[in-house]
Order: structure tokens, then sequence, then C-alpha cells
């Protein structure tokens, strides 16, 4: 059994020395492969982050400058969350199509022509520009910034300030449209709303006009022409009664004992009746006068006062008549007969009975009247309800237009502030400029990064080699293996040949990670210029 050392066995504190004795021999015993990996991955990743090509980063901060005209003078439509609106633009300015122009305008395909297609360009561009947030503390956005990444020094800041230009342009573009929009919008609200109150107030109009009987303003009209017709009636009705009473009491007197008056020589009554007549005609001829002249000769009571004379005349010439008649043959009539047959009598009762014909025909036009107003009476709530349902429609819709104009009045301000830039504007605080060193790679820390990834490969490789290595190293081991204590150990004899052969092993080993980090570093390279 071969070793470098005589390993013994002890027990308690040497038993942590054993281990930490055994781990330092297999690091010693691997030190070749353990180095050769770190210097292999260290070269590597070195090249590699050689061939890299220098990335330079420009960016410009962006201020969110509120509205110069206060929002209690001049409120704003665009009242939305910035952050919320800041993720819009980013989406529309960051669009393909956007970022096409861009890239056609900066020859950004030019320069990767042959080697990408204008889709991956574009992608490429996409992920290398940043949008972030700049909060200034009080909880409110008060500016953002925009960065952009590239090869070119100069133009990674011209680029960045154009991206500038169009956040700007764009969030100008979107608040002129969204204020344009609202007032489009509203302006047709409120034309449909007008043709609805138009509408509401031709029925109303309509209503009104044709059923003007049936509204309810002229229930005080129906309700005092009702109690003047009733009055009239009962007026009319209480005249026929007493006329029929009169007429009750003049034929009584016709046909009683009682003597009737008589007629004397010269063919006037007795009871003075011709002075009666005379009486009477002269205050109906003055009573047609006033009526004619108050009422016109069309009206009834003129007809009336009119029969009334033209009765009285004929019976005052039937008299006169009649009294010769008597006196030539008033011999020849008995007594009781001359009573029964009285002229004045009669007339009287003729006249009594024209009257109350003609108060009965008064009557008729007076009840139909009547039932006129009764039934609009009845019509008045029908006509209420629905003049109350169109009513608290109009004023509805009246309300809903005045709010809807003063919306209007107040989009088109707010479209006025938005074209004149006096809203809530972007304005470049900081503007993007040419970088002097680049922002990427880090070369030393992916040079560090190889080195310390190549030596744990290296101790990886060591421990797997170690644990597929069954060859027994120390004396302890053989003891343990064998179940025997070691009697003596043999140290390892080498001869000079052997040494040469194991430098030369050595070389050969190390030429060829040197060879294998190269190739390594070859295709890292490869895959750095086509993709980077």
């Amino acid at each position: 059994m071969g070793g470098n050392s005589t390993l013994q066995a002890h027990t308690g504190d040497q038993a942590g020395e054993l281990t930490l004795t055994a781990y330092l021999d297999v690091a010693r015993r691997h030190k070749w492969r353990i180095i050769l990996c770190g210097i292999g991955m260290f070269v590597s990743l070195t090249v590699f982050a050689h061939r890299l090509p220098d990335i330079y980063r420009a960016e410009t901060v962006i201020l969110v400058d509120s509205a110069q005209v206060p929002d209690k003078y001049v409120p704003t439509i665009n009242t939305g969350d910035i952050a919320g609106r800041l993720t819009t633009l980013e989406q529309q300015v960051l669009s393909p199509t956007r970022l096409k122009k861009l890239v056609e305008s900066e020859g950004l395909y030019e320069q990767e022509s042959g080697k990408r297609t204008e889709e991956d360009v574009i992608r490429s561009v996409q992920k290398s520009i940043v949008v972030e947030v700049v909060n200034p503390g009080g909880g409110k956005m008060g500016a953002f910034r925009i960065a952009y990444s590239g090869r070119r020094r100069e133009q990674v800041a011209r680029i960045a300030n154009r991206l500038a230009q169009m956040f700007i342009e764009e969030n100008l573009r979107a608040r002129v449209d969204q204020t344009e929009d609202t007032a489009q919008f509203l302006e047709e609200q409120l034309q449909e709303t007008k043709r609805q109150l138009d509408d509401k107030e031709t029925q109303l109009r309509g209503i009104k006009s044709h059923n003007i009987m049936e509204l309810p303003e002229s229930k005080p009209y129906h309700l005092e022409a009702l109690a003047n017709l009733r009055t009239q009636i009962q007026t009319i009705e209480n005249k026929i009664q007493q006329d029929q009473r009169e007429k009750a009491v003049l034929q009584s007197m016709m046909f009683s004992d009682t003597e009737a008056p008589t007629v004397d020589v010269d063919g006037i009554p007795t009871g003075g009746l011709g002075g009666g007549y005379q009486t009477e005609l002269q205050k109906l001829e003055q009573k047609l006068s006033q009526l004619k002249l108050r009422y016109g000769p069309g009206h009834p009571d003129v007809r009336k006062t009119e029969r009334e004379i033209e009765r009285l005349k004929a019976k005052a010439s039937s008299e006169a008549a009649g009294s010769d008649t008597i006196v030539e043959q008033q011999p020849a009539i008995p007594a009781q007969r001359q009573k029964r047959r009285n002229p004045v009598l009669e007339a009287q009762i003729g006249k009594l009975d024209e009257e109350v014909q003609d108060q009965k025909n008064l009557v008729g036009p007076l009840q139909s009247q009547l039932t006129f107003h009764e039934s609009k009476l009845e019509q008045i709530p029908v006509f209420e309800q629905q003049i109350a349902r169109l009513q608290s429609d109009y004023d509805i819709l009246k309300l809903q237009y005045t709010g809807l104009l003063e919306k209007e009045k107040a989009a088109e301000i707010s479209h006025a502030l938005e074209v004149h830039q006096k809203g809530e504007k972007f304005e470049v605080l900081d503007p993007a400029v040419t970088p002097l060193k680049p922002a990427a790679p880090n070369r030393a820390l992916i040079s560090t990064a190889g080195l310390f990834g190549g030596l744990l490969l290296g101790i990886a490789l060591a421990v797997m080699a170690e644990m597929n290595d069954e060859s027994v190293r120390s004396e302890g081991e053989a003891a343990r293996i064998m179940g025997k204590p070691v009697l003596c150990s043999v140290p390892q004899l080498v001869s000079g040949k052997e040494i040469r052969k194991r430098r030369l092993k050595g070389l050969g080993i190390f030429a060829g990670t040197l060879a294998g980090s190269a190739v390594f570093g070859a295709v890292l390279s490869f895959v750095s210029g086509r993709f980077f």
C-alpha cells in the first residue's frame, strides 16, 4: 500500500484533525484538476466578456406638470390615475407599429442586416426600453423616467429623447381625443334628450289644446257653470209650478158660482180692463226695448216679450169685438152661461199655458248643458293623470337636459384647455445626454464568476473522482479493511523517468485545458457576436 504520509488512529480531538487532514490530502491529490478547471473557466468567461459588445444607457426624466388653470374654475375630464394612463401610453408608444418607424428612421435594422429579422429587431428594441415611475415621496407620481440601452453611445441619447417626445405627443393626443370624444358623446346625448323633450312638450301642448275643457284648470269653471245651470233650472221649475197654480186658480174661478166680470155697452170690461191693457202694453214695449239693447234681438227673453205683446194686442182686439156681440145678444143668453164664458180668464189661462210651455222649452237646453259640464268633470281626473305623467317625464327630461348641457359646456372648455396645452401635460425635466462609459457588461464580475465557477467545478470533479477511486492510501484504511494491524509501510519509490513522464502528462493536461478553454471561449464569442 502506498501513501505520502502515515495515518494513525486517534480519538477525541484528533478525529477532527484526521478528517481535515484527509480533506486536505484529497485537495492536494487533485490540485491540478481544481486549478485547471478554475483557470479554464476564468479564461473562457474572460474571453467571452471581452467579446461582448459595449451597451450604453441613456435616460430622460419627464415631469408630470399639473394644469395651469385650477380645477375649481375649469374641471378637467381626464381624472384617471396617472400611473394607469402611463401604462396605456407605454403600450401605445411601444407598439410594434410605432417602433417600426423609429427602427427605420434610426437605421437599427440595417445595423442588424443579415443577422436578425425586422420583427426580432423590434422586439429587441422593446426590451431595451425601460419606463420607470419616479415617486417624489408624497404618494402621487410627479415624474417618470425613460431609459434606452444600445450599442452606439450617440444613438442611445437620441433615441431616448425621441421616445420622450413620443410620450409627450401621445399624451397630448390622447387627452385631446378624450375631451373631443366626450364632448361629441354629450352632444349626441343632448340632441337625443332635446328630441325627447320636444316630443313630450308637443304631447302636453296637444292634450291641453285639444282638451281644454277637460283640463284641471277648467274644474272651477265647470263647477260654477253647474251651479248656475241648476239655479236656472230650479228657477224655471219654480216658475212653472207658480204658473200652474195660477192656472188652477183661474180655472176654478171660471167654473165657480161667483159672478164673472161683465162687459158694458161700450165693449170695455166693467172692471176697467181697457185701461189696464194699455198700461200693460206700454210696460211690455218699454221692457222689450231694454232687452234688445241688453241682449240683442235673438235672445229668448226678447222673443218671449214680443209674444206677450202680440198676445196682449190680440186679447184687446178680441175683447173689443166680443163686447159688441154681447151687447146685441145679451138679452138672449142665459145668466149662467155668461158666468161660464169669460174671455179675460181664458186669455190669462192661455197666456199661462204658453209661458209654461216656453219655460219647459228652456229646460231642455239647460239640461243638455248640465250633462255636458258633468261629463267634462268626469273626464278631468283621466286627463289630469295623463298630464301629470307627461309633466313628470317632461320635468325629468328637462333636468337631464340641463345637466347634459352643463357637462357639454364643461367638456368644450376642457377640450379648449387641452388644445391650448393649459391642462395637465408632460415636460422634459432632464433630457438624455450621450453616455461617457458603457453601462454593461460588467467584465470584472463575469471573470470573477468564471474563476469561482471553475474552482467549484474542479472540486466537484475531485470529489467524484475520489468517490470512484478504490485504492488504499493510508495505514488506517488498510487496518480497517483487513481487520488487522499494519506492521510497517514502505514509501513509494519513483524514478527520474517516471517523474518526467508525470510532468509531461501534467503539461498535456494543462495544454488540453487551455485548448478546451479557447474552444469554449470561441463558441461563446460566436454566440455573443450573433445574438448580442
